[in-house]
């Protein structure tokens, strides 16, 4: 039973399945919903700088590349014509108006109708072409010429209805009901034998003649004498799909019909194919067309544009569209091409010429994912999520027992085996072998269920390598019956983790690991993974790499950032050249799992469409050098607000922005409408006389700044894309204005309100100053007083320590000076004694006995005498009181010099304030001779009765 629905739904594939299929040139395609505006476009016409404009139903659309813009008319009239004029207008014409558009400052157009200055009730019927002869715009409608001319209109009516009209040659030709019109001043001529034509769709310059394209009849020339048929292979298709339009580029006609697309005719070679919707358009109707300045084709259709790429080196199986499903695979086998997607394997012929209708078979019995082919014993073997498919001279046969592989690999050594890699439930390795001429499976390998991602088999020996998202890269040694894995070693290190996938290849006989971290090498020598850094220069440097192969003409192809890029290898120097412009199919890949394979000069390239071929030819340079605009730049912040933009025109005065608003997001693009085609920017702000650095290339169109400071900017974009020209620079230039607080008028008030403070500060300085100065002085004064005082205070200080000390040395004095008196008086009072005794003892002597002791006595009571008057005691009494007492002894000479020494002696003793008793022994005298010599000294002092004489020595002398 199961067997049964297994036939039949591959029976059902295969009726399903494509039977024939194309290489085709890439078509983007804009629908209506892409630019946002009416569906019918009837006029294109690409602008020198490679904009697109674009007759549309709702008005004229513009495409700068990277979007697309609608400007409508007044009154919301359809558009039927557009033409670009050399006055920088663009003319449009539509039904019943008829005007221009003009750029403005940001940007945008700026519609004039010109239709509103005939004169009423002008029936204008409907626009559908627009010439330029010199200086002079005709407006070609149903039944009238208008012509604009100095800012003046007149009109002229034609005698029939006109189809099309074209300058050629400088003759005004139109076709009309009648046939071959040609205008000559205000007249209509008709051209003889032009009635067979019928209805004429184009009129196009030709080597020297009229090439007439007409509606049912096909093509005619016209050699200014007579119309001749031109005979072509597109006769058929010009018959049978009613002609609309047409278009010229060298000898490369392009036909557009109503019923099946566009034919492309070379009129030299007689060579045609047609691009339909099979093709890659939208749909069948062509309303109008243009050759672009790349020599590609845009289509103006009934629904939608298209742009077709005829200069692509990239091209892609049924328009890039998955008919067949993702390719994963390709091989060339037997002189064909089988291709793996993820619904089986197909096969067809190699590509030879695009458009042109191949075979495309289903390999009955393959459905379901394909990941790997392999060429191996004269037989190509299929590894697929069904299992292993053998193909050998048109047979398919699947091997038995196994399910879920990936991948194939064979041993240098060992032409009887293979080894394949399987995962999910099947995890592992697995052994194929061939027994009696049939390939079978012997089984799994013992020691090893990882699944594989990768794997490659050295050249030498039974050593595998296998890769694995979660387990890394590993290095296996089977055993000489490959029966099982006996030694493993995993070489992912903190340098190199694990948790990306990674692929495996040989370079030059060297395994290489291509991962998330760059390109890795096996060193033999120490067993382990180095980083190959040589490769990495000849490449993209370190980064994240995915895929990377070798051709037969040793190219290499490799995949990093999402994009193919071409290494190539030159024989004769036997040396690697990069070209950094030859990148392709950005996006469309499938990622980690990228698969090239190269047929001649051609590449077939797996895809998430499909498969595309990649040209290795090297296109001509293009002659149309590419426009880089700074397309708009919006003030940024709570709301964004256009300040500048860029038309086909535009003005380069620096754009001024007020400071509030020096928040700024620029955009910029460029006019390549290939999406092929990458394009790589870098920008530098200048500000003033500081040109800046140029960042890095990336595909960024947009850069924001923030909070700019006052002054002049200079914003420049530099592009770099993969033709073959020079980096295309073009710049911005616009100045931030100051704050209120920094301008010019600003300074000035800051000058003067800083004049005024200065001058203020100096007053209140100067008046500080006085006030300072008189304070100081006051200060002065008050410290000079503070310090007389203190000085006073201390003199005081000093004479009271000094008095004190007096006081101190005279109290020492005074009791030295009553010691030395006591001891005066002690001793005058012994010797008293003495005497007494002396004389007690002369009067007991008898003078009869002892007349010479007398004597002797006598002589002694005289030196008695002597020493108590004249004792040396007496001096040093005298010196010490005068030091005690002021000179006392020398002011009482001077006051009273009458005095005699007794006399001064008796005041010393009376100021001491001795006692008479005290004083007689001093004196020598007795105590009644005391008091008569103090009687005697108040005469002689002048002492009045009463006056105390103690008193008076104290106080006045």
């Amino acid at each position: 039973m199961k067997l049964r629905t297994y036939a039949a739904l591959c029976f059902l594939f295969l009726l399903c399945s494509p039977s024939s299929a194309s290489w085709q040139h890439p078509v983007t395609n804009y629908t209506r919903h892409t630019y946002k505006a009416g569906n019918q476009n009837w006029g294109l016409q690409q602008h020198g700088n490679g904009w697109m404009y674009v007759a549309n139903t709702n008005g004229l659309l513009e495409f700068d590349g990277a979007g697309w813009n609608l400007y409508p008319t007044i009154r919301n009239a359809k558009v039927r014509a557009m033409k670009i004029g050399d006055d920088g207008r663009i003319y449009i014409g539509g039904i019943g108006q008829f005007g221009y558009f003009t750029p403005n400052h940001l940007g945008g157009l700026d519609y004039t109708c010109l239709a509103d200055s005939l004169p009423p009730n002008t029936s204008i019927g409907v626009v559908w072409n627009i010439l330029q002869d010199k200086n002079r715009i005709y407006f070609q409608s149903d039944r009238s010429l208008f012509c604009w001319e100095n800012n003046r209109l007149e009109y002229l009516e034609c005698p029939g209805e006109m189809y099309v009209s074209s300058i050629v040659y400088n003759k005004f030709y139109i076709g009309a009901a009648e046939g071959l019109l040609v205008l000559d001043g205000e007249d209509f001529t008709l051209v003889p034998g032009s009635e067979m034509l019928g209805r004429v769709s184009s009129l196009l310059p030709y080597n020297g003649k009229v090439l007439i394209a007409t509606r049912y009849n096909g093509l005619f020339t016209y050699d200014g004498e007579s119309i001749k048929k031109y005979t072509c292979v597109a006769d058929e298709f010009m018959k049978q799909n009613r002609v609309f339009c047409a278009a010229l580029n060298h000898s490369l006609l392009a036909i557009g019909s109503v019923q099946d697309g566009v034919c492309l005719l070379d009129m030299e070679k007689n060579e045609m194919n047609v691009i339909s919707i099979n093709s890659g358009l939208q749909n069948k109707t062509v309303l109008s067309m243009a050759f672009d300045a790349q020599e590609n084709l845009w289509l103006g259709l009934d629904n939608g544009i298209d742009h077709i790429h005829l200069n692509s080196r990239v091209s892609s199986l049924y328009g890039n569209k998955p008919v067949i499903g993702s390719g994963y695979v390709s091989c060339l086998y037997q002189d064909k091409l089988y291709l793996g997607t993820n619904q089986g394997l197909y096969c067809t012929v190699p590509p030879v010429d695009l458009n042109q209708t191949v075979p495309m078979d289903f390999i009955p019995g393959t459905g379901g994912q394909m990941w790997s082919l392999l060429q191996h014993d004269d037989k190509l073997f299929c590894a697929s999520d069904n299992g292993i498919f053998i193909l050998d001279d048109g047979k398919v046969e699947r091997l038995d027992g196994l399910r879920g592989a990936r991948l194939l690999v064979s041993l240098s050594h060992r032409p009887d085996v293979l080894i394949a890699g399987t995962y999910g439930k099947y995890s592992g390795l697995h052994l194929l072998q061939k027994d009696a001429g049939r390939w079978k499976v012997a089984g799994r390998l013992k020691n090893f269920t990882y699944a594989a991602k990768s794997l490659l088999a050295e050249k030498a020996g039974n050593v595998l390598w296998i890769t694995n998202k979660d387990r890394g890269v590993c290095r296996l040694q089977l055993s000489d019956d490959l029966q099982e894995v006996i030694n493993l070693k995993n070489y992912n290190n903190s340098s190199f983790p694990t948790g990306y996938d990674t692929y495996l290849t040989q370079i030059n006989n060297e395994t290489v690991v291509v991962s998330h971290y760059g390109l890795w090498r096996y060193n033999q020598v120490t067993d382990s993974l180095e980083e190959y850094s040589e490769l990495e220069s000849l490449l993209d440097g370190k980064t994240s790499y995915t895929y990377l192969t070798t051709d037969v003409a040793h190219n290499m192809w490799y995949v990093t950032g999402g994009a193919l890029k071409l290494l190539r290898y030159d024989a004769m120097k036997n040396t690697y050249y990069k070209n950094p412009h030859e990148f392709f199919l950005k996006g469309s890949l499938i990622e980690n799992n990228e698969s090239v394979n190269v047929c001649g000069d051609q590449a077939v390239v797996g895809a998430e469409e499909g498969f595309s071929l990649v040209s290795l030819s090297l296109p001509a340079a293009s002659t149309a050098p590419l426009s880089l605009q700074i397309r708009r730049v919006y003030l940024t912040g709570q709301r964004d607000s256009l300040v500048y933009g860029r038309s086909y025109q535009y003005d380069e005065s620096p754009v001024i922005i007020p400071y509030k608003h020096n928040s700024l997001r620029i955009q910029y693009n460029v006019n390549t409408c290939d999406p092929s085609q990458t394009a790589l920017y870098s920008y530098r702000l200048g500000y003033g006389s500081d040109k800046g650095e140029w960042s890095e290339y990336s595909e960024n169109t947009v850069k924001e700044f923030t909070g700019l400071h006052e002054g002049k900017y200079l914003f420049s974009v530099k592009l770099l894309t993969d033709s073959d020209q020079e980096p295309v620079v073009t710049a911005f230039a616009f100045e931030v204005l100051p704050p209120w607080y920094r301008t010019w008028w600003s300074y000035l008030v800051y000058t003067i309100i800083l004049g005024g403070l200065l001058f203020y500060i100096y007053h209140r300085i100067a008046d500080s100053r006085k006030r300072l100065l008189m304070q100081k002085e006051l200060e002065l004064s008050r410290q000079k007083q503070e310090f007389k005082k203190e000085s006073e205070l201390k003199d005081k200080k000093i004479d009271i320590l000094k008095e004190e000390n007096l006081q101190a040395e005279l109290r020492h004095k005074s009791e030295e000076l009553i010691r030395t008196t006591l001891n005066i008086v002690r001793k005058n009072e012994i010797l008293l004694d003495i005497k007494k005794e002396v004389l007690g003892i002369s009067h007991s002597i008898s003078e009869e006995n002892l007349v010479s002791l007398r004597r002797k006595t006598l002589r002694l009571l005289g030196q008695i005498d002597t020493n108590i008057e004249h004792d040396d005691d007496l001096q040093a009494f005298q010196s010490t009181f005068d030091s005690v007492h002021h000179d006392f002894f020398k002011k009482l000479e001077e006051t009273y010099p009458e005095l005699s020494n007794k006399d001064k002696l008796l005041c010393a003793y009376i100021k001491l304030d001795l006692l008479s008793k005290e004083i007689a022994p001093l004196l020598n005298i007795s105590l009644r001779g005391v008091e008569i010599s103090r009687y005697r000294l108040r005469k002689k002092l002048g002492l009045e009765e009463g006056e105390n004489l103690a008193e008076f020595l104290q106080k006045c002398i």
